[in-house]
């Protein structure tokens, strides 16, 4: 029986494997901060500090692997498969071009990025320990970003999923070694952490690379000439780089908020901690759903199949919504358990209880901006999905929350209602761009003429001519 392709694919096949891997990659994070916490929690407080740091990479990495899934997926849903896999090798350089920089980076100034967050002593040397040798092996987190936008442009995200989740179990059992001293090892402390993450990340690297070229045998064909990567990576950067703004703008907004709620007090910091980690679920839901509609768009994109395109989207909105006022909704009705299992405080649990109210309309906001914004960057609409972002977050959304949470001291609930509204109109006006249509002359065949066999759908013999197997 021959292999489903993308077109043929539904929504939900292509979205659960998502949905896993990024669950992965958040227990990662949560195993991480388990094992520091293990080593002491000024060991913990140090890593938490310098976060925001890291995420900046993470955040680059990601625009990238989107933006050449977005180009790849135009593409191959053109059928122009003679340039698909010379994209895929250009992919795959400037996700090591963009990890090598920013290694130099972490490696060279970690010690001031650990003063600039406010570290002294040993939780400075612990934080410079922890970034500096994340720093070693941060290209390897993004060549394996990169990699894996070769497999979903496909629709071969199970693969990405299997990827990551022996990825996750490398780092518990690597953490595990090197933290305590096991099996030989020396107990490392900080920097067993971040050498168990490392040595994750190129084993994870190691096998999507493998799976790429032998197991699925992906043709992946790296540039003859300056020429010709400079034509592949134009589509990729004309994404990459205005895109790159919305993640970077949210990373330094989050930090100007966190102050904010730092100055209400301890119960208005630990309540925002808890609700976002009640929230989690329906952040990741949107996020896979929006990935998975993302290749599916761009792909009836590429084929010109524009109102198929729409439609597409429409159902993966629709998707977004329900799923995520489902979440938000019974968060709020166990809210108590929910709260209680984080903490005794019921003061935090009203608190909690209320916030919760307000993210209803927030998480509406939140569906639309994801899904479709994610859907306009496949079209090559990634520019104004960026600076709407940017004007948003920094023109309205931080003055609201210092108006609201300390002005008027509304507090929490302030910061909340400024960062729902914030959402909620960039959802609204990315859907009043989708529906004006202008998407349809941004992508990469927007100018061509449509052929008619391009209406048909990508299916197992597209895949073929993109392998070098000979089925």
């Amino acid at each position: 029986m021959a292999k489903k392709g993308v077109l043929e694919k539904s929504l939900l096949r292509l979205t659960w494997p998502i949905f896993i891997e990024l669950f992965f990659v958040f227990m990662v994070n949560v195993a991480d901060a388990w094992f520091l916490s293990r080593v002491s929690d000024a060991a913990a407080g140090a890593v938490g500090a310098i976060l925001p740091i890291i995420g900046i990479g993470f955040a680059i990495y990601s625009t990238l692997n989107q933006s050449g899934n977005a180009v790849a997926s135009q593409r191959l849903g053109a059928k122009d498969h003679h340039l698909v896999a010379e994209t895929f090798g250009v992919v795959l350089i400037l996700g090591l071009i963009s990890g090598l920089l920013l290694a130099v980076m972490y490696i060279y100034m970690a010690p001031t990025f650990a003063r600039l967050m406010g570290l002294e002593g040993d939780m400075a040397d612990m934080a410079s320990i922890y970034l500096g040798t994340l720093g070693f092996g941060t290209w390897l987190l993004s060549v394996r970003f990169a990699a894996s936008s070769i497999l979903s442009s496909q629709g071969l995200t199970k693969w990405n999923m299997l990827s990551t989740g022996v990825m996750t179990i490398l780092n518990i059992l690597f953490n595990y070694m090197f933290v305590f001293g096991k099996f030989g090892v020396p107990a490392m402390g900080v920097q067993g952490v971040a050498i168990a993450s490392v040595l994750a990340w190129g084993f994870s690297l190691l096998l999507t690379l493998w799976i790429i070229l032998f197991k699925l045998k992906i043709k992946v064909e790296l540039p003859k000439s300056w020429k010709n990567f400079r034509n592949s990576a134009r589509p990729i950067l004309d994404i990459a780089l205005p895109s790159s703004f919305e993640p970077l703008s949210w990373q330094f907004s989050q930090l100007v908020l966190t102050t904010m709620v730092i100055q209400m007090g301890e119960l208005s910091l630990a309540t925002r901690i808890y609700t976002i980690n009640i929230l989690f679920v329906a952040i990741l839901y949107c996020f896979a759903l929006s990935t998975g509609v993302q290749i599916k768009v761009a792909h009836l994109i590429g084929a010109r199949r524009f109102d198929d395109a729409h439609n597409q989207l429409i159902q993966g909105v629709k998707l977004a919504l329900g799923g995520s006022l489902a979440f938000v909704t019974a968060g709020y009705v166990f809210s108590d358990s929910l709260y209680g299992a984080f903490t005794e405080n019921t003061e935090i649990w009203a608190l909690g209880a209320s916030v919760l109210v307000v993210a209803f309309f927030g998480e509406i906001g939140r569906s639309l901006n994801i899904v479709i914004g994610a859907s306009l960057r496949a079209g090559g609409d990634a520019r104004y999905v960026s600076v709407i972002a940017v004007f948003s977050m920094w023109l309205m959304m931080i003055p609201l929350a210092w108006a609201l949470g300390l002005k008027l001291v509304w507090g929490l609930i302030g910061i909340w209602i400024a960062m729902s509204a914030d959402e909620l109109i960039r959802g609204l006006i990315s859907l009043r761009r989708w529906n004006s249509q202008k998407w349809r002359t941004k992508g990469l065949y927007a100018k061509k003429k449509q052929v008619p066999d391009l209406a048909a759908s990508v299916d197992e013999k597209d895949v073929e001519e993109m392998t070098d197997s000979r089925n």
